[in-house]
Order: structure tokens, then sequence, then C-alpha cells
């Protein structure tokens, strides 16, 4: 069975929450690309991290949360689409909204058009995630069905991918003025990604690389109390 969770620090039990390992499942992560090792928990930056992944930290102090982003992954993996479809679909909690990925991305075109066939068979629900597998989405940008909501997520291997199909997008942002200065309002608890919004920011959130602009960025965030979580 697949592991789904009841919302989290800023989705306080409203949607309904499918984790996999972070970094380990991101495939076209860069800027972000973080990931906690599967049995001790010690995090790993990429070559090109800018700013940690804030759900590889989640990882880094919860055994539980490893153990069951992992389960979820390993049950998954190596399946056909719609056998992974039928999976995910049994396992559905009875929630309005559905986040796929607080932690982690779509690993595969399959598993991506898989949760592609879960939305169809639940029309009447919103799916949505952020991602950065635009290759994936680009290559069913015309049947993507309207209750899945996609939100191309800055910082990743393919992002000249965003501009070139005017994908949706977000980036993460050190502070409000600089969200301000690219025109960008900020979300704070994902009504931006699943309603039909525009682009927007999100503000730093989780434990940075110590002595790094985005842990002093991230400091100055908790200290005036402007939002950003690090709760998973």
């Amino acid at each position: 069975m697949l592991h789904f969770s009841l919302g989290n620090a800023k989705l306080r039990g409203v949607t309904a929450i499918f984790d996999l390992p972070a970094g380990h499942s991101c495939p076209f992560a860069c800027l972000c690309k973080s990931s906690a090792n599967r049995v001790t928990g010690r995090i790993t930056d990429g070559k090109d991290t800018q700013f940690r992944c804030y759900a590889a930290t989640g990882e880094a102090r919860s055994s539980a949360a490893r153990k069951l982003r992992w389960k979820n992954f390993t049950e998954l993996r190596g399946k056909t689409a719609s056998d992974m479809a039928s999976l995910i679909a049994n396992c559905l909690p009875d929630t309005f909204k559905i986040r796929i990925h607080s932690s982690g991305d779509f690993f595969s075109q399959a598993y991506f058009d898989a949760w592609l066939m879960v939305a169809r068979q639940f029309p009447e629900r919103t799916f949505y995630a952020y991602t950065k597998a635009l290759p994936f989405w680009v290559n069913r940008l015309t049947v993507i069905p309207s209750n899945f909501k996609l939100v191309a997520s800055y910082g990743g291997t393919h992002d000249i991918l965003i501009p070139s199909y005017g994908l949706k997008s977000c980036r993460v942002v050190a502070s409000e003025a600089e969200a301000e200065s690219l025109g960008l309002e900020i979300d704070h608890d994902d009504t931006h990604a699943w309603q039909d919004t525009g682009d927007f920011a999100l503000l730093i959130h989780g434990t940075q690389p110590a002595g790094t602009p985005m842990a002093k960025a991230w400091e100055l965030v908790k200290r005036e109390g402007k939002g950003g979580y690090a709760r998973v």
C-alpha cells in the first residue's frame, strides 16, 4: 500500500500529499539538488546546489519520513503506467485536493502518465504538483486534464522549456523584496499552485548550508516571521 499524509506545515489537514524521497526521485533537479541517505539521513548536496531542498532536510531529521517515502518509491518503480495508476487510485484518500510531491518529483514518463490517468479517473478532485520534470510535461501538453494543475519550478536542468512553452512557473526567492523586483506574488499556502493564477514566487524555507547566502536569507525570514516553513 502507498502512504499519503494529510497536510504539512503549511497545508494543515486540508490536502492529501503523496511523497517520494527527495533528490533520489528528482532526475531534473539542479539548483535545489539535495538528498538524505536512506539509512543515516545524512544530507548530500549536488555540485550545483544553491539552496537546499527543504524536503531533504525533513528526511534528515526523520527516519519515519524516509521510510514512508522510500516505501512509496519502491512500490512504484518497475511497474507500467497502468499498474502504477491502479495502485495510486486504490490508495487515494478521500480529499478534494491532492498535492503530488511535497518531496520528490516525477521520476519517469510512465510515472507522470500514471498520475494523468488517476486525474482523469477522479475529475471531481484537484491534483497539483510543482515539478522540474519539464520534458515529461511537454511530451503530454495536449492531453493534460483540466483538474491536473502543474507548476514549473525554476532551478532545474530544463528551465529553457518554461518560456519556450509558456509554462506556469514559480521561483524560490530570498526575500519579499526580491519577489517584488520580479513582479511576483509570494504564495504561502499553495493557493497560487492549484488555482488558475499566473507565475509566482516561493519564499526560501528550510535549513540551508551554513555560510551560504540562502542560509542568511532563511535566518532573516525566520526572524521577521514573514513566511516560509521548515516542518514536513
